[in-house]
């Protein structure tokens, strides 16, 4: 077999100099940090619930990383701040009636959020030392982007949403089981495989997650033989986990745009949203960008959300396909979908939900709470960095879809 460079280290020695500075999509690699912070957070433990509100803002101290300096944008337009706190919401554990404040605080153990209005900053908190101007790892709230990513290269010709994806990865050409998988399938996200516990940590550690091994290789590992030789199956729980599935998706991703994972987001959904702060992607032991290793303010993470409200009513040429947009809006009809926390009608569509009830509302869910929510008829955006323990069961869920009624109240002027 022809060894040949990775596309994002081949692409990397092309384009580094001034047409990829010009751009503004020139990250910097950056070595991998102490692996420490504090006496008792190391390698072994930076990723467990009790942590994550330290070390999430700190994945390049654990693992190498691509870093994009601040752009010198101008900051996001600040409107006139609206108290949330002190808004009355009913908590969905006890139906009594509280204050956001507490549900933030006490129920979702929010970090830090952003709110945007027709684009402009309407309120913003942070909690339990979340700096405003600081990447914090986004893990499976990536994924989605990558999603939004795979449908904008079919619409510029660069993926055939019927071909399989083994077309796009000539090294896993013998691989049967990624045969019958069609890029269709990859992006909306409606299936994966089934794979044991001990396969999902054998993939942690070859991204480098868990182990510093100068050999860690994502892309080794997803083309071992018989690696892909598995049944897809309706996806249940965990319904917004991360999985290698992922990172098949990112090196597709790459190797079909010929260039880095990073400068792919960068160019095409980034550079528009103009971020204000610094942007992290973690990587392999060999600068692979992993599927979950990026990282963005919460001020950035909202302007994300700004972009595709954006593209529904942009006529500037956005290259947001119309047609995902609509997909994430269109009325679920007669179907039964359901997603137990949400209103009836609430599905998955290419890893955001499509929520039931009021009309033209989706969401991007992460673990813990971390969310993005989307009302395209109000042009309101929340974003929320959040670290509840356990899994997204309903009642986080429901927690979720009280939070952002409430803030809708308070930030929307009826009428207006």
């Amino acid at each position: 077999m022809i060894h040949r460079l990775p596309v994002a280290l081949l692409a990397l020695l092309i384009t580094t100099g001034a047409g990829a500075a010009a751009n503004g999509c020139d990250f910097e690699r950056v070595p991998i940090g102490t692996q420490k912070l504090g006496a008792w957070i190391d390698k072994s433990n930076w990723l467990s619930i009790e942590n994550q509100r330290l070390s999430l803002s700190a994945g390049d101290v654990f693992m190498p990383a691509w870093r994009l300096a601040p752009g010198g944008e101008a900051k996001a337009l600040a409107a006139k701040q609206r108290p949330v706190d002190d808004v009355q919401v009913i908590d969905p554990f006890d139906g009594r009636r509280r204050s956001l404040g507490f549900l933030l605080d006490s129920r979702l153990y929010a970090d830090g959020l952003v709110v945007l209005r027709n684009g402009r900053v309407v309120a913003e908190r942070y909690r339990n030392g979340l700096a405003p101007d600081q990447p914090r790892l986004l893990l499976e709230a990536s994924r989605p982007w990558l999603n939004l990513l795979g449908a904008m290269s079919v619409s510029e010709g660069k993926l055939a949403a019927e071909r399989s994806v083994v077309r796009y990865l000539p090294d896993m050409a013998a691989s049967t089981g990624l045969r019958k998988i069609s890029i269709q399938r990859l992006l909306e996200s409606k299936a994966y495989h089934a794979w044991t516990p001990e396969e999902i940590d054998a993939w942690r550690r070859a991204g480098g997650w868990t182990t510093n091994a100068p050999d860690n290789s994502i892309r080794a590992w997803l083309s071992e033989p018989g690696r892909w030789d598995k049944t897809l199956t309706e996806r249940e729980v965990p319904l917004f986990g991360a999985s290698p599935d992922d990172d098949l998706l990112a090196w597709t991703l790459a190797e079909s745009n010929a260039m880095p994972l990073s400068r792919l987001f960068c160019e095409q959904l980034l550079r528009r949203a103009k971020p204000e702060h610094a942007v992290l992607w973690l990587s392999d032991a060999q600068g692979v960008e992993l599927a979950s290793g990026l990282g963005l303010s919460l001020r950035d993470f909202a302007k994300l959300g700004q972009l595709l409200v954006e593209a529904r009513s942009s006529r500037s040429g956005a290259r947001i396909p119309g047609w995902f947009v609509e997909t994430l809006l269109a009325s679920s009809g007669l179907r039964s979908a359901e997603i137990p926390g949400f209103a009836a009608g609430s599905e998955q569509r290419y890893g955001f939900v499509h929520l039931g009830g009021a009309r033209n509302r989706v969401a991007l869910i992460g673990a813990h709470g971390t969310s993005l929510y989307l009302d395209f008829d109000k042009r309101l955006v929340i974003a929320l960095y959040a670290t509840r323990p356990g899994e997204n069961s309903a009642g986080t869920l429901a927690l979720l879809e009280q939070t952002w009624k409430a803030i809708g109240r308070a930030v929307v002027t009826p009428g207006k």
